[in-house]
This record gives structure tokens, C-alpha cells and sequence, in this order.
């Protein structure tokens, strides 16, 4: 195990870091965006982007497009997201929450996994023909860090009816090595393997698009 430490709500700092990996190791079989992050009040990462949009979406693209050509050297390179069945449509005129800034899973918090979802999708089909693949999957209620920030009754309730991590872990572990999902590409799945729809929204390809272009103008 090694590692490299870098803010994933700060653009420079993942491509840094990507240029380190990839000088040692110029192929990799997978990239795993798990890493996310809930905040109550609004913050700003250096470039002014509202923290969780910054961290939970921004920071996967970077990285993923980063390692893009060590992942392609592979011969099976592939991408696994974790994200949710989230149906929170994106703010394009307040992508930084700046005229109304709401942090929960109907505001900023939600849209990020909606864009978790539309970046999967659209990287997918940006990589048809390509020997690299990309999922996502919804772990379900887990137990994690992630709710330190929530309200206390919301923590409360979360913490009560999550479980261990170890089922999505092994989920996470198969889309990125197991043959069985070799040529998985766009698709959502369960911590059970099962694979589900994510909403309407989250397939369009406009909205895809959209969502593709300003995380470049951003991250650039």
C-alpha cells in the first residue's frame, strides 16, 4: 500500500498528484472515487466553488480524467463511483450555492450525487470502444464519517439504520477487479449486484453535457 496525499476540492492538487502516480506507475487497473463529503454551512475551496460540489463531484472528475491514459494503458482499466439514487436536478445559474445555499440531499449535497450519476454516464459513453469501463455503484446506508456534519437527530437515525461497510466494500472491490464485470460500462449498481435505474434526469445527455463542459472550464 502507498499513498499520495492531495485535497480533492482543489483541481491542482489532484492533477499533482496524478502526475505522481503515473510517473511510477504509467498503467493502472481502476480508479475508486468513494471519498465524499456532507457540510451544514456553505463553504469555498481557493477557486470559490461551494465545498461539496468542489470535493463530491469536481474532485473525481479531475482525478479520473487525470489517470485517464494510465487507466487506458492498462488493457482493462476501469472507473467505480460511489454515489446514490439521488433525483436533486443540478443548479446550473447557482452550481456554488451563492444566492441560495441549502446542504441536504434536496440541495447542494443531492446534486452532487446526481452529478456522481451523470458523470458516469457520460464518461461511459465518452469511452465506448475504449479498453476502460465505468460504473457506479449505491452502497446503501453505510456507517462512515460522512454524517459527522449532520444534524444530531439526522445523524442519530442515520447511524441507527446503517450497516458495516464490508458488503459495499466487496461490491466496490468486484466492479473494479473481478472478469464478471469486464465489460460493465454506464451501469448502477447495488452494494448486491443488482443492477438499478437511476432517474430520468440523470440520462440526459443535454444535461450530461452541460454538466461535462463547465467541470472542464472549471478544473482547467
Amino acid at each position: 500500500i502507498e499513498y499520495v496525499v492531495a485535497d480533492l476540492s482543489e483541481p491542482k492538487q489532484i492533477k499533482q498528484a496524478a502526475s505522481q502516480i503515473t510517473a511510477k506507475y504509467p498503467a493502472i487497473d481502476a480508479v475508486v472515487n468513494v471519498a465524499a463529503i456532507y457540510s451544514k454551512a456553505r463553504k469555498e475551496n481557493s477557486q470559490g466553488h461551494e465545498f461539496m460540489f468542489a470535493t463530491n463531484h469536481l474532485g473525481p472528475f479531475t482525478l479520473s480524467n487525470a489517470l485517464l491514459p494510465a487507466l487506458k494503458a492498462s488493457g482493462d482499466g476501469r472507473i467505480v463511483t460511489v454515489s446514490a439514487p439521488s433525483t436533486t436536478k443540478v443548479n446550473f445559474d447557482d452550481i456554488h450555492g451563492k444566492n441560495k445555499f441549502s446542504p441536504g440531499f434536496m440541495g447542494a449535497f443531492g446534486a452532487s450525487k446526481m452529478m456522481n450519476l451523470m458523470f458516469t454516464y457520460s464518461m461511459a459513453d465518452k469511452l465506448k470502444g475504449s479498453n476502460v469501463k465505468a460504473t457506479v455503484l449505491h452502497p446503501g446506508l453505510v456507517k462512515s464519517e460522512l454524517t459527522k456534519d449532520m444534524p444530531a437527530f439526522l445523524r442519530f437515525i442515520f447511524n441507527g439504520i446503517s450497516g458495516k461497510p464490508d458488503k459495499a466494500a466487496a461490491m466496490l472491490s468486484k466492479l473494479a477487479t473481478d472478469a464478471a464485470y469486464a465489460n460493465a460500462n454506464g451501469i448502477f449498481f447495488k452494494a448486491s449486484g443488482k443492477e438499478i435505474k437511476s432517474s430520468k434526469y440523470s440520462y440526459d445527455k443535454t444535461m450530461q453535457e452541460k454538466l461535462w463542459k463547465l467541470s472542464e472550464e472549471l478544473t482547467s
